[in-house]
Order: structure tokens, then sequence, then C-alpha cells
């Protein structure tokens, strides 16, 4: 591979069809004919992966939930149309579980996305989801707003493709360029908006140790 070659990904999307439907209005597309800079988009270092900001989250709270949702969620099966994800999942049928909580977690509604090599979480505030990638993407992907691929489905923010330099970023002799992923380009106060808005819902949905087998509490921290 020659030194500055980079490789452009599609965007793929998905479209919430059936059960548990979202409002109508799409992620708008935005810009995509520039690459920028992993330097310039993710400048926030944290256990390895570089963040659009501070990350929102500990990694093994995230989990926890998104496992309470996948055990207990309502399952659809869905095509890959509508949000940005790894091209690995492209024209393939996603699997999403809809669950909401019991009033005494917090009663907050979430859905698990699960697709080939990829997986996310999404919580539903005023018809919107917060998506967090948890699985795919790219070596910058991790379980905790925000990084590439984090987006919030229903508000028109552009994506941007964002490319990193091999040995810049640990990857030893590495000389080429590859493509970090498409991030998400909002305003600070923005992103603080909903990764704060994503968190608390986390950290409230995670005070449930158990649920039984109809999503009810067996066990309460």
């Amino acid at each position: 591979m020659h030194p500055g070659f980079t490789k452009r990904i599609k965007s793929v999307s998905l479209v919430l069809a059936t059960g548990f439907t979202l409002p109508s209005t799409a992620l708008a597309a935005g810009p995509t004919d520039q690459v920028y800079s992993a330097r310039d988009f993710l400048p926030v270092r944290s256990e390895g992966h570089r963040f659009t900001s501070t990350p929102y989250g500990e990694t093994a709270v995230i989990l926890n939930v998104a496992n309470k949702v996948q055990n207990h969620g309502i399952k659809h099966a869905i095509s890959s149309r509508g949000l940005y994800i790894p091209n690995k999942s492209e024209n393939r049928v996603i699997q999403r579980y809809d669950f909401t909580f019991p009033t005494a977690c917090g009663g907050q509604t979430f859905s698990y996305y699960e697709g080939r090599n990829f997986s996310a979480l999404g919580y539903h505030n005023n018809g919107k989801v917060v998506f967090d990638l948890l699985t795919g993407g790219s070596p910058y992907s991790a379980p905790r707003l925000w990084g590439p691929y984090d987006q919030v489905i229903n508000d028109p923010a552009p994506m941007q493709l964002v490319v990193s330099d091999g040995q810049e970023s640990g990857f030893g002799l590495a000389r080429a360029s590859f493509v970090v992923g498409k991030v998400t380009e909002m305003s600070q106060p923005k992103v603080s908006e909903y990764g704060k808005i994503y968190s608390e819902s986390v950290y409230t949905a995670s005070r449930c140790a158990a649920l039984n087998s109809t999503g009810k509490i067996l066990v309460q921290k």
C-alpha cells in the first residue's frame, strides 16, 4: 500500500421498519466529499481509543445495559438503511431489540442493534435516538460516546469521513493511512447535551442488577 493511500468506504443506513418504529425524519447525510484527520476530529484519548469529546459513561455499565436490552427486548429484523454503520453490515439484515426498563429502573427505552461484526446501543429521547457504537467500524470504536459512527438518529447532523495515519496512531511501522469512520459533526454544546442525557439514562437503567424472563425486576441495586 502506498504512503498516503486512503480507502473510502460507503456510508450505509438502516430503516427502522417494523415494531417500535421511529419518526420518519431521516438522518441528514451532510457533505462527505472532504476527508478530515483523526487528529482534528478525535482529539480525546481514553482507554486506547479516540473520541470527539470526553467519553460519556463507563464501558462495563454500558455493556451491562446493552446485554439486558438484548436479553429482554422485542426482536425485529431490519434492513440496512437509515443509519451510518460500518460497511461490514452493508445490505445485510440487522437485528434490533427494543426494551423499556421497569419504572423503578427509570422507565427508559433502549434499542440494541446487532449485525455481522457490529453492535450498538441506542437510547430513545423525545423522538431521537442517541446511538453508541459498541463494536465494529475501526480501531477507534468503543462503547463510550463520542467516537466514529456515534450519532443521533433523527437529528440532521452531517457526518464527515475521517482518516488517520498509521504511525501517528501507534500502529508501528505502518505508513499507510486508514479510514477511522464517519464522525458526527455537531457543536460542542449539543454533543455535551446528548452525552449527558445518554450517560444519565444508562446509569439509571444499570440500577437493575437482574431481570427475570419477563423483564421485571428480580434484583435491584
